[in-house]
């Protein structure tokens, strides 16, 4: 990855000569963002990288206040560039809405399961509800991540300015993070009949998100299988506890992305 300093001292003469201080922790962040992207999605490992997104959106800010960046940026962010950024950072907005919503929807169903739980146990009526639920969730997020092709598409390319530049970029990463998370949330799609066998032989290898621990438990209850109640219950508590944390992280990244929009905007618009 081309590092921000060298775009601050090649892509724009009207930046400082010197990089900022905040440019190497801002590299460093995005480096780092970009290199778990491979890594396998866990609860754990999306809070950090929520997290990541905090600190990059807080450097890119400070950056953007920068004298010589609100010089060039209106120089810079003009016509269908602008538009473009914009349109982007609109669409992170509305995607961490759908997140928070989806969020929310699962943390209300499982807070249910749970009274339900605690209560009378837990009958197939009660998991076919939870089900129910997880059905609608999952299609909405389906629906949410066939709508992002076109914001990938807008992120290829290379821009010549360095401040759009750290736009996209952010703005990548950010929607690289959203769709984990919303992967995450929604669990594997429903596989062919081979898929499934082809699954099952390594099922022992993999390790259950806290999602799918629950929805096995719930299929299972719903068939009339024996299920261990006791466990259920310690595994509908990790679950909603996963869910607090996540929500809580996306909703520093959505105040973290209107800041940046607002300012960007202001900048522009002076």
């Amino acid at each position: 990855m081309a590092s921000s300093q060298a775009h601050f001292h090649a892509r724009s003469v009207s930046l400082p000569s010197r990089p900022h201080p905040t440019v190497p922790e801002y590299d460093e962040i995005l480096c780092r963002l970009k290199s778990s992207e491979s890594a396998s999605s866990s609860s754990s490992s999306i809070r950090n990288s929520l997290e990541g997104l905090q600190d990059l959106h807080d450097c890119l800010g400070s950056l953007m206040l920068l004298p010589e960046s609100q010089q060039a940026l209106p120089k810079e962010c003009h016509g269908k560039l602008v538009d473009k950024v914009l349109d982007g950072s609109l669409q992170l907005l509305d995607l961490c809405g759908t997140v928070k919503e989806s969020l929310l929807i699962m943390k209300e169903c499982t807070q249910e399961l749970r009274s339900s739980l605690r209560r009378k146990g837990c009958d197939a009526k009660e998991a076919a509800k939870y089900l129910a639920c997880r059905k609608a969730v999952k299609k909405c997020i389906q629906k949410a991540l066939r709508n992002l092709k076109d914001l990938e598409t807008s992120n290829k390319g290379q821009d010549s300015f360095v401040m759009v530049a750290m736009l996209r970029d952010v703005e990548q990463v950010t929607l690289s993070v959203l769709k984990s998370l919303l992967s995450f949330v929604s669990g594997p799609k429903d596989q062919s009949l081979v898929s499934k066998l082809m699954r099952s032989k390594s099922a022992k290898l993999e390790t259950k998100t806290e999602f799918e621990q629950i929805d096995a438990a719930m299929q299972s209850v719903e068939k009339h299988k024996a299920a261990g109640i006791n466990s259920i219950q310690a595994d509908v508590a990790d679950l909603e506890s996963s869910i607090e944390d996540l929500e809580s992280g996306v909703e520093c990244l959505y105040r973290h992305l209107i800041k940046v929009r607002v300012t960007l905007l202001n900048i522009i618009s002076n």
